[in-house]
């Protein structure tokens, strides 16, 4: 009766598991699912998600449209396929040290930014739901292994899962954020970000802002860096900790 009132899974990742069941070492002859993924994250990481449709990947491989229909249903089905291939843990990456829970716990964080700093576009691809497909879940996986001595409960341990993987995607988000981007130092036409707090805010409403922008200690445009990324992740692993113990 539970199988029978199950909610089938979306095709994108059914499709999803069957090509990482069914992936290959070496290059494989012909079109295959693989070489059309690759070629549509090309074209990706060069304009966009906006950029990729059926026919521009086509085009890429040098082959008609319809080729492509008896490996992909749909620039949707493409997309979450993308999404995931773009975003696997690297090969070389080192296991985790359940003894060094907190150092492994950070550096899987700063793999999967980095992912995002390759592929920004990734970004524009709404999260729906929790993770379903292969290399999503073994980001999960790389996770738990890293807390598997830890006293964190199940629990906890699978929220802890949530909570990295939120941080570090909105923190990527900031980082390719392109206002954010725009007040970096360029040639230094255009007013800065706290130029123009200062001409808006007033101390009689604004009084901790004023005081703060106005000081020296503050840099003079605002920016993203790693020391920011870095900051954010050591609280949440300082209170993971401090949980755990």
């Amino acid at each position: 009766m539970a199988e029978a009132n199950r909610a089938p899974l979306p095709s994108s990742v059914v499709l999803a598991w069957r090509t990482s069941r069914e992936r290959r070492p070496g290059r494989q002859p012909g079109l295959t699912l693989d070489r059309i993924v690759a070629a549509a994250i090309e074209i990706a990481d060069l304009g966009g998600i906006g950029a990729v449709s059926l026919a521009k990947v086509a085009e890429h491989l040098g082959c008609a449209t319809t080729s492509l229909y008896r490996h992909v249903r749909s620039k949707d089905d493409l997309v979450v396929l993308m999404r995931d291939t773009a975003g696997a843990p690297p090969g070389d990456m080192p296991a985790p040290d359940p003894d060094r829970w907190r150092t492994s716990l950070s550096g899987i964080a700063w793999q999967i930014f980095d992912a995002y700093r390759r592929h920004p576009w990734v970004l524009e691809v709404p999260q729906i739901g929790p993770p379903t497909t292969p290399n999503e879940l073994l980001w999960g996986e790389l996770m738990l292994q890293a807390l598997a001595r830890t006293s964190l409960s199940p629990d906890d341990q699978l929220r802890t899962l949530t909570l990295i993987n939120g941080y570090v995607r909105e923190q990527a988000r900031l980082a390719a954020d392109p206002v954010i981007a725009a007040q970096r130092p360029t040639d230094g036409d255009g007013p800065e970000y706290f130029q123009l707090l200062r001409t808006v805010m007033t101390p009689d409403r604004y009084p901790m802002f004023c005081r703060l922008i106005s000081s020296d200690a503050i840099g003079r445009s605002i920016s993203y860096t790693d020391e920011d990324f870095q900051f954010g992740l050591d609280r949440i692993i300082a209170g993971l900790a401090e949980l755990a113990r």
